[in-house]
C-alpha cells in the first residue's frame, strides 16, 4: 500500500510566560492509503496536538523542531506556501473536529456549510453544490437532507451535527481524515452509529484515517494500528490485535486494565483499576522516563535516563523493563 503520510521526529514548542515547553517531542509514525491509525492516551498527552501540527493549526506562539519532517504523499507539509495549503485541507486532507457545535458556524446554514466546501474545492456552481451537498447528507444516513439543509446547527442532534462535520469533511472524497474524539459527548447508541459510518464510508472511499481519542473501545472497533501517547511521547504502538493480547508498556497496561469487565456483576465486587496520579504538564516533566512517577515498575534506572525504543515483529515498546529480553513472553 502507498505510503500517504509520514511524521518524522515530531516536535512541537511553545512560547510561553513559562518559558518554552515542548508538549510534542520527537515522535514518529507512518500512515498508508485505506489504513485506520489509532492515537491513544488520557487528556494532556498531546494528541490533539500532533493532528493540528498535520494541517498547520497550530497556533502562533507554536513552531516545529528543525529536524521534523511532515510528508504528505512525498511534499513536506511543513514547507508549502498557505495556497497550497488551503488547496489541500478540506480536498486531500480533512478533519472532523472534537466538538461540532462549536466547529460548525451558529450563523448559517447546513447546506451553505457544506456547499463552501464544493464551491471551494470542486468550482461548483450554487446549485450544483447545494445538490451534492443533499446527496452528501443522505450518504451520512441523515433523514429528510433537504430539509435539513436548510437548517442552523443548533435545530439539529447531537449526532446529527456530528453527521454533518463527517459529511463536510468527505465531500472531496479525501485522501486523509483526522477525526479528533468523534463520539465525545454522544450516547452509546449514537457512538455506534457514527463508528459504523465511518467503517462504511472508509470503505467506500478506501481513505486513510487517523483516529484521535481516549477511548480504547473506539480504538479496538476502529483502528489496524495503535499509537499509545503519554507526555508527548509514543510509549508503544503496534497492530490493534497484539496490543490489546499482549500489552506491554505499564501505561497501557493501565489503560487496558482500567475499562470496566461487563463479567463483574457487581460494583462493590471489584473496584476499577486507575492509573494513580495525572498527567504532568510539559513545563514539569519528569527527568528520565516520563511515567515513572505513576508507575508501579519504576526502577533506579528509570530516573537516570529516558527509556529507549525496543521492537519485535512490529510492536515497539518505550521502557527499561524489556532492556536485553524477548518481548513476548
Amino acid at each position: 500500500m502507498e505510503k500517504i503520510l509520514k511524521v518524522e521526529n515530531l516536535k512541537i514548542s511553545f512560547k510561553t510566560q513559562l518559558g518554552r515547553i515542548t508538549p510534542v517531542d520527537g515522535i514518529s509514525f507512518e500512515l498508508s492509503e485505506g489504513e485506520t491509525l489509532g492515537i491513544v492516551g488520557e487528556s494532556g498527552c498531546g494528541k490533539t496536538i500532533t493532528a493540528f501540527s498535520i494541517i498547520k493549526l497550530l497556533p502562533k506562539n507554536a513552531f516545529l523542531g528543525e529536524n521534523t519532517r511532515i510528508t504528505f504523499r512525498g511534499r513536506d507539509l511543513a514547507m508549502i506556501d498557505k495556497e497550497d495549503l488551503q488547496r489541500i485541507r478540506g480536498k486531500s486532507i480533512s478533519m472532523v473536529f472534537q466538538e461540532p457545535m462549536t466547529s460548525l458556524n451558529p450563523l448559517y446554514t447546513i447546506g451553505w456549510q457544506i456547499s463552501e466546501v464544493y464551491k471551494l474545492h470542486e468550482g461548483l456552481d450554487e446549485s450544483q453544490a447545494m445538490q451534492k451537498s443533499i446527496e452528501m447528507l443522505g450518504l451520512v444516513g441523515i433523514p429528510e437532507p433537504a430539509k435539513r439543509v436548510k437548517e442552523y446547527p443548533h435545530q439539529l442532534s447531537g449526532g446529527m451535527r456530528q453527521r454533518v462535520m463527517i459529511a463536510m469533511a468527505l465531500a472531496c472524497s479525501p485522501m486523509l481524515l483526522i477525526a479528533d474524539e468523534p463520539t465525545t459527548a454522544l450516547d452509546v447508541t449514537i457512538q455506534a452509529q457514527v463508528l459504523e459510518l465511518m467503517n462504511d464510508l472508509k470503505s467506500k472511499f478506501n481513505t486513510a484515517t487517523m483516529i484521535i481519542t481516549h477511548d480504547l473501545g473506539v480504538i479496538a472497533e476502529m483502528c489496524d494500528r495503535v499509537l499509545v501517547m503519554y507526555a508527548g511521547q509514543i510509549v508503544e504502538s503496534s497492530d490493534v490485535f497484539r496490543l490489546f493480547d499482549n500489552p506491554l508498556h505499564p501505561y497501557t497496561r493501565g489503560l487496558i486494565h482500567s475499562i470496566p469487565r461487563i463479567e463483574v456483576k457487581k460494583l462493590d465486587q471489584k473496584k476499577l483499576n486507575v492509573i494513580e496520579g495525572f498527567v504532568p504538564h510539559p513545563s514539569k516533566f519528569p527527568e528520565g522516563c516520563r511515567f515513572r512517577p505513576r508507575c508501579s515498575f519504576a526502577m533506579e534506572k528509570c530516573v537516570e535516563r529516558p527509556p529507549v525504543y525496543l521492537t519485535e515483529t512490529g510492536h515497539t515498546v518505550s521502557c527499561w523493563r524489556f532492556e536485553g529480553s524477548e518481548l513476548y513472553e
